[in-house]
């Protein structure tokens, strides 16, 4: 039986990658929920888990800025304190279920989670879209045309079928159905851990055979589909990040690579007639709930035309 909450927090890892099957980004988050906690009382125990304890914590953590590095207006934001509270929450449920708690200290009365207004715009606008595009095609001088058309590719899949970060680097060669403009994306690579399929529109499909008919003029041999700018290897997190900080500086524009799945999901819904639960299948996500979060932005224009159809009741009264 484990004695301290980090032996405790080992096993409710474990539970949740081989009982609840959670992707490794999920378990990652969790961890790092965890370990923030403790960064704040690095020798906390079970019993100094209680309603003031927590109150301080999440006291502390809003007025703390985000590194050391960035200036203290920055603190973190309302969503980000709402993640590490569901997180917590999540791993408290769990000790309450193994008896190391009585109750879970983020449901006693009094607690209440940090209130999120979702007001702030995730996606990116075309202009946007376009001054990215425009960087990676005429603006920064890659090292190879293949770098320059795998960049273009990828950010193009990026925007027009929104894969997560990790869907998107999980790619491989025989995920690709060309013949009829299909990608699969595999469940253990999807953070809901389902696997779907989502069509490619021409724009991806133009980029993505540009891109591969320059890989296969080079030979590589990776299996993985975006290759890496310095050997037959895939491309990693941190190529990736390096990537987006240049086309960033570029560009002009502060973008990181989930804007790009907010982006395809309001293009999607602005043109599909709001369809949502269609978008919560390319999505892929388990639950409608979830694929809401991406309609909090809606622009007024997008809906303009559906309340006119409303108007055009009248003429059947």
């Amino acid at each position: 039986m484990p004695h301290t909450l980090q032996e405790f927090h080992a096993d409710f890892s474990q539970h949740c990658r081989f009982n609840r099957e959670l992707s490794t980004v999920t378990l990652r988050a969790y961890r790092a929920s965890f370990a923030l906690l403790l960064r704040r009382y690095p020798n906390l125990t079970a019993e100094m888990l209680t309603p003031e304890t927590l109150t301080d914590y999440f006291e502390w953590l809003r007025t703390t800025s985000r590194s050391s590095r960035q200036p203290a207006d920055q603190r973190v934001k309302p969503s980000t304190l709402l993640s590490h509270w569901r997180r917590l929450s999540v791993f408290f449920d769990w000790l309450k279920s193994k008896h190391v708690l009585g109750t879970n200290p983020l449901k006693e009365d009094g607690m209440v989670p940090p209130k999120v207004r979702y007001e702030d715009r995730q996606y990116l606008d075309r202009s946007q879209v376009e001054k990215i595009v425009s960087a990676i095609a005429f603006g920064i001088r890659w090292q190879s045309r293949l770098i320059r058309t795998r960049n273009l590719a990828l950010i193009s899949i990026a925007v027009n079928c929104g894969l997560r970060r990790g869907e998107l680097l999980g790619l491989k060669l025989t995920d690709l159905d060309m013949q009829h403009n299909l990608i699969r994306v595999r469940g253990e690579t999807s953070k809901s851990r389902s696997g779907r399929m989502i069509p490619l529109n021409s724009y991806a499909r133009h980029h993505l055979d540009d891109y591969l008919a320059e890989r296969q003029a080079l030979h590589y041999q990776t299996q993985y589909l975006w290759v890496s700018s310095n050997r037959d290897g895939r491309l990693t997190v941190e190529g990736l990040r390096r990537l987006v900080s240049q086309v960033a500086r570029k560009s002009g524009v502060p973008f990181h690579m989930h804007q790009f799945r907010h982006t395809f999901a309001m293009n999607f819904l602005t043109n599909s007639g709001s369809n949502v639960f269609k978008l919560k299948s390319l999505l892929g996500h388990r639950s409608i709930v979830s694929t809401a979060i991406y309609t909090r932005c809606i622009p007024v224009d997008a809906v303009r035309g559906d309340l006119e159809k409303i108007g055009d009741l009248e003429n059947m009264l």
